[in-house]
């Protein structure tokens, strides 16, 4: 008994294709007849043919080639065939190979947020499209193109399955994808299957292709003769046997060959990159056919090999130069066609130099070693520079936009042109346009130029808008969004203190309210500045004066009088007309006045305040001025020369009037 044999069928949809009679051999003048399309329709409906195909998306060759193209991790073999119904994975592949085609931005769901919420949605339709887009984009016949329903609805995932293969080949050979590996082989079916297939197929005279002539389907696809296409290949692959690369090199420039791109000073590195490709497909071959290609390299595959070296010798170029520090070295081998490198800009040239050599050093601290940039990660720092000099084109615009408004003087024109994110500058707060504006000329018209750049505008409109926040707090009689606004580093006020801040709400809530009152509607930075230092000094000065009053009541528990006036005499008490020769009554009056006020408290621990202590002194030295005029004589008129201070206190004989008791 026959064992398991391995096939697949292809999906021809167009009738008179010129693929037609590759696919389904030589035989008929090319057209598509009613039969074949009823063969086709029957060989697709087939569960045999759907269990088998669909067994080859599960394979390692298309979810690894799709990981390798997608830089991203792909959904278990059990999983991805449901994945691919909302074309998410197919758009993004679509992007990697034809990013014009499918941008990023245009790709429905792209974090698949909804379709794993929900689950399908019309609109997904959109990426299978865009896919087919792409795929059409890059010349990929329409005979391996699958219907969007054959997706969406599950209706022929085993097509689509067909459609990845054949589109790998076809980008590998035109350099823009890695190459996957045959399936021949490796979709197996069962004996059953493949006789019910065949019996329906020989109907109408017909054979069963097989997945290695995907390789073969495309290499006939190019016009001119076949069998002179067919024998330059054969003799490209004896060439590779030999291993000469001269010999390897003139059978590549056969023009029958129709292989594109050839560079002379490459022989050596075709060679041997033909030479592992042959080996590797030879090893992969088993239980084969009789067909040449199971272990020849196709025109499609030799192509390809070709284009893979001619981009490891560009990028060794680029490397050199690089290693040089040569910039216009650099430009030109990033110019090379076959890096396919898109807006090169000669403006930016030393910023890819720069961009370049730091990717060149990472990778090389990452590795251990230097290695060549890879095709993605040069095209990447292309892009990031790219990207760079984009944003900072727009950004002087938006600058010139702002200096252009603030000109102008009006307001909403001012403010709409500082929220341009194009500007990058901070967060900028409608209500406070007039801050805006007013501050903004002022800078304007003391810059040298008449015009600020983006650093000045940064910074200032970061303080203005620190400000706007400190006036819509008190605005709002909100003491803990003004604190917020206070301690912020864009504010960037000194000395601001956690134990002052309802204080500081307090004083600015007054000062702003003086302010409106003298026609200013904003608080500037110096009033909230000079506010918080006020508040500060206020704050200080109360706390040393009520350490003082302390000091005064402790003074006063005690029988010295020298200590009362040491106590009265301090800065901090801030006492008026403190005199020395008055210690004595100054303790007397005010010790009495505390016991005074002990008994009308009931509080042996009754201490005086600052009030009662000036009202004290005063009454001291009243009694001590009284006690003069009474003592010294009239004809000596010293009467007449208080009050006294600490530094007088002597009658004009000399002697010391302390007063009586």
């Amino acid at each position: 008994m026959k064992g398991p044999q391995t096939c697949s069928c292809t999906p021809p949809s167009t009738p008179g294709c010129r693929l037609w009679p590759l696919l389904w051999g030589k035989k008929g003048n090319g057209k598509f007849p009613p039969t074949a399309r009823r063969a086709w329709e029957v060989s697709w409906a087939l569960p045999g043919v759907w269990g088998g195909l669909r067994r080859a998306l599960s394979l390692p060759p298309a979810p690894s080639w799709m990981e390798a193209c997608l830089s991203e991790e792909l959904p278990p073999p059990t999983e991805l065939e449901e994945s691919l119904r909302n074309g998410v994975i197919l758009a993004k592949l679509g992007h990697c190979f034809a990013p014009t085609v499918v941008p990023l931005k245009k790709i429905y769901d792209r974090e698949q947020m909804r379709y794993k919420a929900a689950g399908l949605h019309f609109r997904h339709t959109d990426n299978i499209n865009y896919w087919r887009d792409a795929m059409s984009h890059v010349g990929l016949p329409l005979i391996f193109h699958p219907e969007t329903t054959d997706i969406y609805d599950k209706k022929n995932m085993p097509r689509v399955v067909y459609c990845i293969h054949a589109l790998s080949l076809y980008l590998f050979k035109l350099g823009l994808a890695p190459q996957i590996q045959d399936l021949y082989g490796k979709v197996d079916f069962t004996e059953e299957e493949i006789d019910n297939m065949q019996r329906e197929l020989e109907k109408y005279g017909l054979q069963l292709p097989t997945f290695s002539k995907i390789g073969g389907i495309l290499a006939n696809e190019l016009s001119g003769d076949e069998a002179a296409v067919h024998a330059a290949v054969l003799a490209i692959n004896e060439a590779v046997d030999r291993g000469v690369a001269a010999q390897t090199m003139a059978a590549l420039r056969n023009p029958s060959a129709m292989l594109l791109d050839l560079r002379e000073g490459l022989a050596g590195a075709y060679q041997e990159m033909l030479r592992r490709a042959k080996l590797e497909k030879g090893s992969n071959a088993r239980n084969r056919g009789e067909d040449i290609y199971d272990r020849c390299l196709t025109q499609a595959e030799i192509q390809g090999n070709i284009n893979k070296a001619n981009v490891h010798g560009a990028l060794e170029e680029v490397d050199d130069a690089l290693e040089r520090q040569d910039a216009p070295a650099l430009f030109r081998a990033l110019q090379d066609p076959v890096l396919a490198l898109r807006c090169l800009r000669r403006d930016n040239l030393d910023r890819y130099l720069e961009q370049l050599s730091t990717d060149r050093e990472q990778k090389a601290l990452e590795l251990g070693y230097v290695d060549l940039l890879e095709q993605e990660e040069v095209e990447a720092g292309i892009l990031a520079v790219n990207k760079k000099d984009e944003e900072e084109r727009a950004m002087l615009r938006a600058v010139s936009q702002i200096n252009a408004a603030i000109h102008r003087g009006v307001l909403a024109e001012t403010v709409e042109a500082l929220m341009d994110p194009a500007a990058r500058l901070p967060d900028v707060y409608p209500l406070a346009a007039p801050l805006y504006q007013h501050q903004l000329a002022l800078l304007q018209r003391q810059h040298p130029r008449g015009e600020l750049v983006q650093e000045e505008l940064f910074v200032a409109v970061e303080m203005l808008s620190a400000v706007a926040l400190v006036n819509r707090a008190l605005d709002a009689g909100d003491p803990d969004g003004l604190w917020s606004s206070l301690v912020s580093p864009a504010l960037g006020l000194s000395g601001v203190e956690d134990a002052n801040t309802q204080r500081y709400f307090e004083d600015l809530l007054q000062l702003k309210r003086q302010s409106r009152g003298a026609g200013a509607e904003f608080l500037s930075w110096n009033d909230i500045q000079d506010s918080v230092n006020t508040t500060n000094s206020s704050v200080q000065n109360e706390n040393a004066r009520v350490l003082a009053v302390r000091l005064i009541n402790e003074a006063l528990v005690q029988p010295d009088p020298e200590k009362t006036l040491a106590a009265l005499l301090l800065p901090a008490a801030a006492l008026p007309d403190v005199a020395l020769p008055t210690a004595w009554r100054y303790h007397d009056v005010l010790a009495r006045a505390r016991s005074l006020k002990a008994q009308a408290t009931e509080d042996d621990g009754a201490e005086l305040w600052w009030e009662e202590i000036q009202e004290g002194v005063c009454r001291a030295n009243q009694d001590t001025v009284a006690a003069r005029r009474s003592e010294c004589s009239p004809r000596c008129g010293c009467w007449v020369l208080v009050p006294l201070t600490w530094e007088g206190g002597f009658c004009c004989r000399g002697e010391v009037r302390r007063g009586s008791t």
